[in-house]
């Protein structure tokens, strides 16, 4: 009976005092993990950018529009590029690859679920809110990446008539 209360005390005092020890050494103090990677930041950052030309490069880089600074065209393509890449990144290995091909296998099957049930006379079958959100996702998605594309093509050029109202809210 002596010896279960001696081991409740150890439990409940040592156990708390021991992790209070070992947290306290200098050995953890060295531990600093580095931040997260931030890709708005770094860019912010390499290009010297003030707040409001962040702002206006974060509303106005995926509209596709055209910069008159030198700068702000460098940070405008920069952060275009950055985001063509996060958006879509490509399957580097074969287990990528075969994931895309079923994604789109699967993809071309509710294609052709649809449209059996519309020629089969059938059309409320269909979840028609599914087939909206999805049809506004996509076009969500190609005019992103239009816009993307056209800021990198517009501000990598070197023409001198800005777009977009360059001049609107300054």
């Amino acid at each position: 009976m002596t010896a279960a209360w001696v081991i409740i005390a150890l439990l409940v005092l040592g156990v708390p005092l021991l992790a209070w020890w070992i947290g306290g050494r200098r050995v953890w103090s060295r531990l600093r993990p580095g931040a997260e990677p931030d890709p708005w930041r770094d860019a912010v950052r390499r290009h010297g950018l003030s707040p409001a030309e962040a702002a206006r490069l974060a509303r106005e880089v995926p509209r596709g529009c055209e910069f008159d600074d030198p700068r702000l065209r460098r940070a405008a393509v920069d952060w275009a590029g950055t985001l063509l890449e996060q958006e879509l990144p490509r399957p580097r290995t074969a287990v990528g690859r075969v994931a895309v091909a079923f994604v789109f296998l699967w993809a071309l099957g509710v294609l052709g679920f649809l449209l059996h049930r519309l020629l089969m006379g059938r059309p409320e079958d269909v979840n028609w809110v599914s087939v909206a959100a999805y049809t506004l996702l996509g076009v969500w998605i190609v005019r992103r990446r239009r816009g993307l594309r056209r800021t990198v093509a517009l501000n990598s050029a070197a023409t001198t008539e800005p777009d977009c109202g360059a001049s609107v809210g300054e």
